[in-house]
């Protein structure tokens, strides 16, 4: 009930979508939130080890979520990250990918896997900057687009 309150009051600020509200493995819970609220709500922690298909499938049917977020490194690499693809638009749910906690090499390989993809919705590619030994990286930060430096 509680979350439920707190998805009603932040659909009066009129946001986007809201990350998974509860703690992961409540799915009947989490299922009642995505069907009542008034704010879309986009899974992330919730898939981090599901990796067999069906599980994934029953997943999504059960709980019916607005969104799925992708941090290929937490769900299974680029091979599972299409995975997650390929079932959440066979059931009109939006996705985006996010980097989790890359090197800059990570951090390219997940921006190079997801630009093809051509997804309009803004992905949550993080700047690597994270780490103080990263390695140089070939990535650059203008505004809120990642680009390629020559």
């Amino acid at each position: 009930e509680k979350a439920k309150t707190v998805l009603e009051e932040l659909a009066i600020l009129d946001i986007h979508s809201i990350e998974q509200p509860i703690e992961a493995g409540n799915w009947k819970e989490m299922a009642k939130l995505c069907a009542e609220t008034p704010t879309p709500i986009a899974l992330d922690e919730e898939l981090i080890g599901i990796l067999n298909y069906d599980s994934k499938v029953d997943l999504l049917k059960e709980i019916k979520p607005q969104f799925i977020i992708l941090k290929p490194t937490l769900i299974g690499g680029f091979s599972g990250s299409d995975e997650w693809i390929k079932l959440a638009e066979n059931q009109n749910i939006g996705w985006w990918i996010t980097s989790a906690l890359e090197s800059n090499i990570g951090l390219n390989a997940i921006a190079q896997y997801t630009y093809p993809k051509q997804n309009p919705m803004p992905q949550g590619l993080g700047t690597g900057g994270l780490f103080t030994n990263n390695t140089p990286s070939h990535l650059d930060l203008k505004g809120e687009q990642l680009w390629f430096k020559n």
